[in-house]
């Protein structure tokens, strides 16, 4: 069973290798269609961007862009969309959203992407996943782009209800209700308790990843993921977030789950096959642990075409593949004809009319 699994992840790599540059833009198409998709539906008030043909152009951008004007361009549709429901609170949301992306623009580099990835997981309810997966593969340094996707979700969140209660209110109740918007997006503990969190579980992950010890990814997982779940329990107890305990253990241990499958598919490393190598130069005096990745070749199937009547030969014990090329001939043309001679010279056979030409009988030389 072990064996199947690592032969379908070596052909799903070898494909993925083989058409990288055509799954590659699909992949960021499919991101950037699914960020607009979900603006749409969540703070959707601006009826032109909601049409299909408009998600798909601004998707296509997105694909060819890197990641921070990806992040510009969802930034932009979003503001468009609160500008239609209340032009003022647009404004608000304008300043935090710029405050937002200087730090983006500065530090999150090729990680930018998580910025849009935070509020998409929210909203498939798999917001855990994010954490874990950087704990593999990022340094701390990526919490930065990671607080801001949270706190782009809570944004969102809190404008979206302010927006559906703007419609109903009075002018003079307007203001008010900006300086409440300002103060809950200040003093929102669920954006605290998850930034502080996810940040715990990053950096646990990333100290545990450094030591010196076998399966060091599956138990930087394993220890991210029991770090998230005690975090979520005393941030819960302290600040009263009313987070839904239930629902944050199942969601960790799934989150897990999902975190071991992309660590296998990334790498997948032979334990049992360890090497320690010293060696020295004139400076230092090394320590070198070796693991090597588990690679298994794709079996490559030769087909070949037989001849109608033609009998295979035995399988070839060396490569376990079975040769179905036609047997060759074992009498060649010239002893053939040396045969047909001596049987003619013997008198055993008459020969045939070639034999006749070259051998003329006395009676025709005669005349």
């Amino acid at each position: 069973m072990i064996l199947l699994i690592l032969e379908a992840r070596a052909v799903l790599l070898r494909f993925f290798q083989k058409f990288q540059m055509v799954l590659t833009p699909l992949v960021k198409f499919f991101i950037a269609f699914i960020t607009f998709h979900a603006i749409n539906g969540s703070i959707g008030h601006e009826p032109h961007l909601m049409k299909l043909p408009a998600e798909l152009v601004l998707s296509f951008i997105g694909t060819f862009a890197p990641a921070v004007i990806l992040v510009l361009l969802a930034a932009l549709v979003s503001l468009a969309h609160i500008y239609t429901a209340s032009p003022i609170l647009a404004i608000l949301v304008a300043l935090l959203m710029l405050i937002l992306y200087c730090f983006i623009a500065r530090f999150s580099g090729k990680y930018g992407y998580v910025v849009l990835l935070m509020p998409i997981m929210f909203i498939l309810k798999l917001p855990y996943v994010v954490p874990l997966i950087l704990g593999l593969v990022a340094t701390p340094l990526t919490i930065i782009p990671m607080a801001c996707g949270v706190l782009v979700y809570r944004m969102f969140v809190i404008i979206k209800a302010a927006a559906e209660m703007e419609v109903s209110m009075g002018i003079n109740d307007i203001l008010e209700m900006y300086i409440d918007v300002i103060d809950r997006f200040v003093a929102d503990k669920q954006a605290i308790v998850l930034i502080g969190v996810f940040s715990v579980i990053m950096i646990v992950m990333y100290l545990v990843r450094k030591l010196n010890i076998d399966y060091v990814f599956e138990i930087s997982i394993a220890a991210g993921t029991i770090a998230g779940i005690l975090g979520f329990l005393f941030g819960d107890m302290y600040l009263h977030t009313q987070f839904d305990i239930t629902g944050m253990v199942f969601g960790m241990v799934g989150a897990m789950a999902l975190a071991l499958i992309f660590q296998f598919f990334r790498m997948a490393l032979e334990y049992s096959a360890v090497e320690r190598v010293q060696f020295e130069d004139d400076d230092y005096y090394y320590y070198v642990k070796a693991v090597p990745k588990i690679k298994l070749a794709v079996p490559v199937r030769k087909v070949k075409r037989i001849s109608e009547g033609a009998d295979p030969e035995p399988e070839n014990p060396e490569d376990g593949m079975v040769d179905f090329s036609p047997e060759p001939a074992t009498t060649s043309k010239a002893e053939r004809e040396l045969t047909e001679e001596e049987r003619y010279a013997l008198g055993e056979e008459l020969p045939d009319e070639s034999l006749l030409e070259e051998f003329p009988s006395e009676q025709d030389e005669n005349g």
